[in-house]
């Protein structure tokens, strides 16, 4: 009897998974920021931004990191720094906006960081802070968020970008909550 071997697909791996909240993210984020501190020694500002930095707030566990730059083209210019501190560029990943550099850190084959680079002169860190500080005053836009992103990752486990474009509609919407609430006073 001859023997036949049959190869089964591979079950995809997944690539969007949301943990628990860990406390030790901040401080992951304080080491990492040290370094980039080093690594960019003309930054204006370096936070802690995405949903690990929202205490409770279950994430994947990638901590996203938000530097601000007076110029990004004396960044892209030379970032050797920031590569012998494991981050690769990767240009183009965000196509609408030139002047948004993105970098990201693997290890073991994960994420464990992205670093956002962006001009002082653009919106974009503006609004990655509003957002960062809403979740954190507010309780109940940080659920609404956590129950989205539990959707949209038991949906597109293994499809990163179709769970990043369809979680845009909640964050547009959080968005919007999230000025009115400054242009309120930001008390809640």
């Amino acid at each position: 009897m001859r023997r036949v071997e049959v190869n089964l697909p591979e079950k995809p791996t997944r690539t969007v998974e949301l943990v628990a909240y860990d406390p030790a993210w901040p401080e992951l984020f304080r080491t990492e920021q040290a370094q980039l501190a080093v690594a960019l020694p003309h930054a204006l500002a370096i936070e802690h931004v995405g949903s690990t930095s929202v205490p409770g707030l279950p994430a994947k566990p990638t901590i996203d990191v938000l530097a601000v730059v007076s110029d990004v083209g004396d960044v892209l210019k030379d970032h050797a720094a920031l590569e012998q501190l494991g981050y690769e560029y990767r240009p183009g990943s965000f196509a609408d906006d030139g002047e948004h550099l993105f970098f990201r850190k693997v290890s073991g084959g994960k994420r464990t960081h992205h670093l956002h680079v962006l001009a002082a002169s653009s919106p974009r860190p503006d609004d990655y802070l509003l957002f960062r500080d809403y979740l954190v005053a507010s309780e109940d836009a940080a659920q609404r968020y956590e129950q989205a992103k539990q959707s949209l990752a038991g949906k597109y486990a293994t499809e990163r970008g179709r769970y990043v474009a369809e979680k845009s509609q909640i964050v547009d919407q959080l968005m919007s909550e999230a000025r009115a609430w400054r242009a309120a006073g930001s008390d809640g």
